[in-house]
């Protein structure tokens, strides 16, 4: 590699580590899912394709041979370098630093290993050939100077004898410190008897650097082996990561016409619509046509069980919230005849891969999230948490929770992978129910696509009205105390505590919100403690 192509290589590498960084200060959810997301994610993929032509060409003969009457080996090998290293920056900005899957992070992993090892290994190997061949030309430049002066020396018995002693490995170590440089009176320099011992260890010295440096280059040798092994590794992963891209569908190419609009249309002409790609009204197929009738038996099934069973207000160790009735809920789970069934039934007829990634599809998701949620803790009720060892051992958020179509849903699967990766969002936080104590008080009525924005924006405003578990003031100690959920998921809130105010500030009084302004730089961010106690009417405290 020549030194101005091993400079911009160095370049590229620096340049991917800094955009792989980046997800220290950046975080798009959604970024990787539209048009220009997908367009960088595709060019990357196809340049990452390109370094095969050079694996295959250097070790398919009659390929070598044919391919080198067109192109030169060495510009293939720029290809495999450049295209390498430009590739995965494109999916690393394709990404929007969302690394929260398990293929995600081991795809990411993996590209900047393969990136990594293959130019490292390239430049030590070359650092080793060049090397060696430079000591080789000095070892036989000094090997002759010595061959001269040994020559020069036996025909010198007096500088024989003084050289003789010193023929030993230990003793020739020792020979410089009794063995003068300078020549003697009737000795040249070349037969001084210091300067042939200082020859001899220069020549010791170098046949050893020789031997380290082929031994490295040997290692190394086998080092670009498992480059070789891991590069099919990530092309593996990779293509998973497509496959999956298109079989949970690209959103870009997705309608986005809300299906209110077709509703409107049907009830009007008395046709099943739905909304074409370019705006205008279509026929239905017989799929979309059952996937609107099962999400409306689901939202009116569970926006009764949760209107049947919401308590207002009352006080739970201290804490202000909105309760359930989840002994009542308990009693659902059993018969077949009750809203809670019919919700199951109804979800188990969706079929997500044709949600249209709309408010309809937020709601939709963020209800089937708080769903699962109660249904964990009344299918196991009495349970004094959801977090309690009767319903996981661990990790409750990582159970099957629900069932949509033929798939079973965690409740972290729909809020990462579904909700926020998709909606970026950060209200989501507030609207998905660990059906906790600390969780944002609820309004009587379920999300619908038509009110969502509303929605989210009168939980926000109501949570961060209760000073017993979303928002405190003490001014005079200039103490901002607020819910713990905004600091468990401070990266949607820009990270840091300056983010969660200017969130706070968004949806509390124009009084504390100016306050928040003006103090901004002196205050305290501290938390709640969230208290995962069940929402239950029946934990609630004596008298309220």
């Amino acid at each position: 590699m020549k030194e101005k192509e091993r400079l911009i290589a160095i370049g590229l590498v620096v340049l991917m580590l800094i955009v792989w960084l980046g997800f220290v200060f950046h975080h798009s959810p959604r970024f990787a899912g539209s048009l220009w997301g997908g367009v960088l994610g595709v060019t990357g993929a196809l340049l990452m394709l390109v370094p095969l032509a050079y694996l295959f060409v250097k070790r398919i003969k009659r390929l070598k041979e044919a391919v080198k009457n067109w192109v030169s080996m060495r510009t293939l090998l720029a290809w495999h370098i450049y295209a390498g290293i430009l590739g995965p920056i494109l999916v690393l900005i394709h990404t929007g630093h969302k690394f929260d899957s398990l293929l995600g992070i081991a795809l990411t992993t993996m590209t900047l290993i393969v990136v990594l090892s293959g130019f490292v290994g390239r430049y030590l190997m070359s650092q080793f050939s060049q090397e060696i061949r430079e000591k080789k030309a000095l070892l036989q430049q000094l090997s002759s100077t010595y061959e001269a002066a040994r020559i020069e020396l036996a025909a010198n018995p007096v500088q024989a004898a003084v050289v003789r002693p010193y023929a030993g490995f230990f003793s020739r170590l020792a020979g410089g410190l009794f063995v003068e440089g300078n020549p003697t009176p009737t000795a040249s320099v070349a037969t001084s008897p210091g300067t042939l011992l200082r020859l001899a260890e220069a020549i010791a010295d170098v046949e050893y650097a020789i031997r380290t440096h082929e031994s490295f280059k040997r290692w190394f040798g086998k080092w670009l082996k498992l480059h070789i092994v891991i590069s099919f590794v990530l092309y593996g992963l990779m293509a998973l990561h497509v496959w999956a891209a298109i079989y949970f569908g690209l959103r870009w190419f997705e309608p986005t016409a809300p299906i209110a609009r077709a509703q409107t249309l049907e009830t009007a002409t008395g046709i099943r619509l739905s909304t074409a790609g370019n705006g205008a009204p279509s026929r239905v197929d017989p799929n979309e046509s059952d996937q609107l009738d099962a999400l409306s038996r689901f939202s009116d099934a569970f926006g009764q069980m949760f209107r049947q069973h919401w308590r207002a207000p009352v006080t739970i160790r201290g804490t202000r919230t909105t309760v359930f009735d989840y002994s009542g809920i308990a009693k659902e789970v059993s018969d077949p005849s009750s809203n809670f069934s019919a919700a199951l039934q109804a979800l188990s007829n969706i079929q997500p891969p044709l949600l249209h990634g709309d408010d309809t599809e937020k709601a939709f998701w963020i209800n089937a999230y708080n769903f699962g949620a109660m249904k964990l803790a009344a299918e196991h009720y009495p349970v004094p948490s959801i977090i309690d060892p009767k319903i996981s051992a661990d990790d409750p958020w990582g159970v099957n929770a629900v069932q949509i179509g033929s798939n079973g849903y965690t409740l972290q699967q729909i809020e990462n992978a579904i909700l926020l990766k998709k909606f970026d969002d950060p209200r989501i936080a507030f609207a998905i129910s660990c059906a906790a104590v600390s969780c944002p008080d609820r309004s009587d009525s379920i999300f619908s696509g038509e009110q969502i924005d509303s929605q989210l924006d009168a939980l926000c405003r109501g949570l961060f009205a209760n000073p017993t578990k979303g928002l405190k003031i003490d001014r005079d100690r200039k103490i901002v105390t607020t819910s713990w959920i905004l600091k468990a998921d401070q990266r949607l809130f820009g990270g840091n505590d300056q983010g969660v105010l200017e969130f706070v500030g968004r949806y509390t009084t124009a009084d504390i919100r100016s306050w928040i302004n003006a103090n901004a730089n002196e205050l305290t961010v501290e938390y709640f403690e969230h208290d995962w106690g069940l929402n239950d009417i029946a934990a609630a405290d004596s008298g309220t």
